[in-house]
């Protein structure tokens, strides 16, 4: 498969779906865009923006306003149903736990309690200093009220590739806190979209998903042995069959797929 298949490939899997599409991969060992579809479309970031949250509090850190084992205290009335992490038994965690647990476990009490911790015009704020267009915060996670009263947390895949590539190239934080951002989104749990059919033990994806009714996105960094590229998918408008969305994140997968055997090969 050369580019131009690639790019065909993408270009008529995106036109064969009723959902909304935004596609960037960008070849950091070649410094060039593979694909871009849609790239600079506003999203409904979903749990993608726990990325720039992770990114906000270690900025904190660098600052020397928070330590890494300075510990966050857990009211109950932030404990959500969902969480697998915590309960109303614990008082604190340290932060860089609880950033671990928003990434790795997408857990979203531990979300909230970083929002309510830094302060969500401190996020915004932060946002802002990368230079992201349309990366904002506007809610909690699971706030069905604030979606109601039209606000929402929004992203999209040019402003993540902004986030990533300041990562990769250690362009933000010291060296050492970029190190432990990649390390903890290496570590998230979710295989089912862009990791989905890549069952090769030489990937590393330091990535984050996120996933509501009719939306789900991936984005984030492949590691390759010889090549290392970013690969961004965000879909939204999706039909879904049932709550899990497999339409969107089997088309994601695909995509990935598809990027990866391109990558590997050249």
């Amino acid at each position: 498969m050369n580019l131009t298949d690639l790019q065909d490939y993408a270009e008529n899997e995106i036109k064969d779906t009723e959902a909304n599409v935004s596609l960037l991969v960008y070849d950091y060992t070649n410094e060039k865009t593979l694909l871009s579809f849609g790239a600079e479309r506003k999203a409904v970031s979903a749990s993608t923006i726990k990325t720039l949250i992770l990114l906000a509090a270690l900025d904190l850190v660098q600052k020397g306003k928070l330590t890494l084992e300075q510990r966050i205290p857990v009211p109950c009335q932030e404990v959500l149903e969902d969480t697998e992490v915590f309960n109303c038994g614990q008082k604190d965690c340290p932060l860089e736990e609880m950033l671990t647990w928003m990434i790795i476990n997408s857990d979203n009490t531990a979300t909230n309690i970083l929002i309510s911790f830094l302060g969500m015009e401190a996020i915004n704020a932060y946002s802002q200093s990368l230079g992201l267009q349309s990366t904002v915060l506007e809610r909690k996670m699971l706030d069905l009220d604030a979606i109601k009263a039209g606000h929402n947390n929004y992203t999209s895949a040019a402003d993540q590739l902004i986030v990533f590539t300041k990562l990769y190239h250690k362009a933000i934080l010291t060296p050492e806190l970029c190190d432990l951002a990649l390390n903890i989104l290496k570590r998230q749990r979710d295989f089912s979209m862009a990791l989905r059919y890549l069952c090769y033990p030489d990937i590393t994806f330091a990535h984050k998903t996120g996933g509501l009714d009719h939306l789900n996105h991936d984005t984030g960094i492949f590691y390759l042995p010889d090549r290392n590229y970013f690969f961004g998918c965000f879909i939204t408008d999706a039909v879904a069959d049932t709550e899990e969305n497999p339409v969107a994140k089997r088309l994601i997968a695909r995509l990935s797929k598809a990027v990866y055997e391109f990558c590997r090969q050249e």
